[in-house]
């Protein structure tokens, strides 16, 4: 396994958050000489807003390993921390930091500045000017670089017209009128996070309804029925649910049924569990900011 000294290696893991820990815990476990640079949680650290919790349930947030140790419920067993449901941000972000602790010690806390490929792999160049080669790569750099502020924005100043990751303290917009757009999770739990602070806020979506997670009036109260249409995860409808828990099987379909399917089962909705917190929160749906 390569160490900070060791220049080349055969895997670079570009990335410190939960896929890139899950990646390199995998690699290691395997005995792939693996270099990690990033540093750990730091999107859910520095760009998740105060008081958020996740939208996923238990099932759906470990971070993977090869033995399926590490889990959130080892986490509370070694460190004695209660895992409430739903999970806090900063309760996460912790056990982001305990499983990198345990997986993968020696990250490189280093920027890689430029991957070009060199033949036999890419050259790497770090921000303080060391060079190496790497074989293959794994890009897992989160989703911080894919912030879209819609064209409509595009002439406001950011001071006025930003987006939701930048803001890690919503008490900053106390005693100021703003309007949030979209009819996701982020959108409402800043939303009514903004309330709870004591904003003026209200919510404007496109979408003439809202999506649920959790909350069909029917289907999630079958009890083994219900197993049978959705995965542990609850991530999608009835019966995807099952078909994108299952990785191996959904990338032999083609990709256009992927692309559909995966829609279907990360369309923006909101999770069952907040619905009381929004009930004094103004919505205004079906419309477009033009």
């Amino acid at each position: 396994m390569a160490t900070r000294n060791s220049k080349n290696c055969f895997v670079t893991v570009i990335g410190a958050g939960p896929y890139g820990l899950a990646a390199s815990a995998y690699l290691r476990a395997a005995g792939v000489e693996t270099r990690v640079f990033g540093e750990p949680m730091s999107f859910w650290q520095r760009q998740m807003p105060i008081g958020m919790f996740l939208r996923s349930n238990l099932g759906a947030s470990h971070i993977a390993h090869p033995s399926r140790h590490l889990t959130l419920d080892d986490y509370s067993r070694q460190t004695g921390n209660t895992i409430a449901k739903p999970i806090p941000l900063d309760l996460f972000v912790n056990y982001g930091h305990w499983f990198q602790r345990q997986a993968v010690p020696n990250i490189e806390k280093r920027q890689v500045q430029k991957i070009a490929p060199n033949g036999s792999g890419f050259k790497l160049t770090l921000d303080d000017g060391e060079e190496f080669h790497s074989v293959r790569v794994v890009v897992a750099t989160g989703i911080s670089g894919f912030a879209v502020r819609p064209e409509v924005f595009a002439q406001i100043p950011s001071t006025l017209a930003s987006h939701s990751s930048e803001h890690k303290d919503l008490g900053k917009f106390r005693g100021r009128r703003v309007a949030v757009i979209g009819a996701g999770q982020s959108a409402l739990e800043s939303a009514v996070l903004l309330q709870e602070s004591g904003v003026e806020v209200e919510v404007i979506g496109r979408k003439k309804i809202l999506n649920w997670v959790g909350l069909h009036p029917r289907l999630h109260h079958l009890g083994p029925i219900s197993k049978l249409l959705y995965s542990d995860r609850d991530v999608g409808p009835a019966g995807i649910s099952r078909l994108v828990a299952m990785p191996h099987v959904f990338r032999r379909f083609p990709r256009g049924f992927q692309s559909r399917t995966a829609y279907r089962a990360i369309r923006p909705a909101v999770a069952g569990w907040l619905r009381p917190r929004m009930t004094n929160l103004p919505i205004t749906l079906g419309r477009a900011v033009a």
